[in-house]
């Protein structure tokens, strides 16, 4: 290959055949749109491209591993027109970033409202070089919680009394999943079970917001069982990093009492809040009294210090909670904005 690829009238033709076929194979793997561009070059040159060669190489050589080429010119090229190949072929899905919010839900005058909490944010560094990404555990001076709810009312026309006790709630419930989140992706992991278990505790707990912010019913008692289990897999993670093992039981004061030597999570009364575990799966099946929306939202905010408790208790590789780190410009990325262009309708259909 040589430094001038776009110009050769074949290389448009074969990268396109060649990426057609290992995007599929990437969607098997279920690889997200966003990760495959990356993916999908690195792909291309294991098993396409043979020798490279450049204007301050005398012989071609093979191409190698990742770190030996990535911040070649000869790749940034290979990169840039894959990110232009998935461009014509996926449209405005490409613009998409991943997704890096996690749903909570708060009341507004009792009404529940989802709220999608940045847990994992971007602040900008050096002007084209860098970026910082941070990882609060709560929600920072410069940030206002209010804005993170999904079609919510309009806060500044309420009473001034309602609006501040919003702003309350809007401000525990992102501490509380920043904490959370952030906290869990350090939990040790010893063994495969203490991952399996952390990371159903972050589906359950989403699944209560979800279920709560759509207000009915059917939904209210669904998501006691995603409480009950979202508590009870966090008892059971702790219990399974502290001695390999965990009782098999849904009775949260049998897992809490059950537990090893070690931290003291929370205090044992806060499970008080939170119903047994019979009533949790009478809900679960539709049956059961009629659940009041706020009693639904105050069982969900004992579940987040529940939650919160245990991972605080838990034993970390390293706290990260408010952490920022800074981060360069990726190495492979082309200088010339236009080389992230498809050049015409027909790279996308080769």
């Amino acid at each position: 290959m040589k430094d001038d690829i776009p110009d050769q009238p074949d290389f448009e033709s074969m990268l396109g055949n060649a990426l057609d076929v290992l995007d599929r194979e990437l969607a098997e793997r279920g690889i997200s749109l966003t990760n495959r561009p990356l993916s999908a070059a690195q792909d291309f040159v294991r098993h396409f491209v043979m020798q490279v060669s450049d204007r301050n190489s005398e012989e071609p050589t093979e191409p190698g591993e990742f770190n030996e080429y990535f911040d070649k010119e000869w790749f940034k090229v290979i990169y840039a027109r894959t990110v232009a190949w998935y461009a014509a072929r996926y449209g405005k899905a490409m613009d998409e970033k991943p997704e890096r919010a996690f749903s909570g839900c708060i009341l507004v005058l009792g009404t529940p409202f989802l709220v999608r909490v940045p847990v994992v944010t971007i602040r900008p560094g050096k002007p084209g070089e860098t970026i910082w990404v941070c990882y609060p555990d709560r929600v920072e001076d410069d940030e206002d919680a209010i804005a993170w709810i999904e079609n919510g009312p309009n806060i500044s026309a309420l009473p001034r009394g309602d609006a501040m006790k919003v702003r309350r709630l809007a401000d525990e419930v992102a501490t509380s999943l920043r904490s959370i989140t952030v906290g869990l992706a350090t939990v040790a992991v010893g063994d495969t079970r203490v991952a399996q278990l952390r990371d159903q505790i972050l589906t359950h707990l989403e699944g209560v917001a979800v279920e709560i912010s759509r207000g009915r019913q059917e939904n209210l008692k669904h998501a006691q069982w995603d409480m009950q289990m979202a508590c009870e897999l966090a008892l059971k993670m702790l219990a399974q990093q502290r001695d390999g093992s965990f009782r098999a039981s849904h009775d949260l004061y049998y897992l809490y009492d059950q537990l090893p030597a070690g931290r003291v999570p929370f205090d044992r009364g806060w499970l008080s809040q939170i119903p047994k575990w019979e009533r949790m799966a009478e809900w679960r099946y539709g049956g059961g009294v009629p659940i009041p929306v706020a009693t639904a939202f105050s069982r969900y905010r004992a579940t987040l210090k529940v939650v919160l408790g245990v991972t605080d208790a838990a034993d970390r590789k390293f706290r990260i909670g408010g952490a920022r780190i800074e981060i360069k410009r990726a190495p492979f990325l082309h200088d010339d904005p236009e080389m992230f262009k498809a050049k015409s309708v027909g790279f996308a259909q080769e």
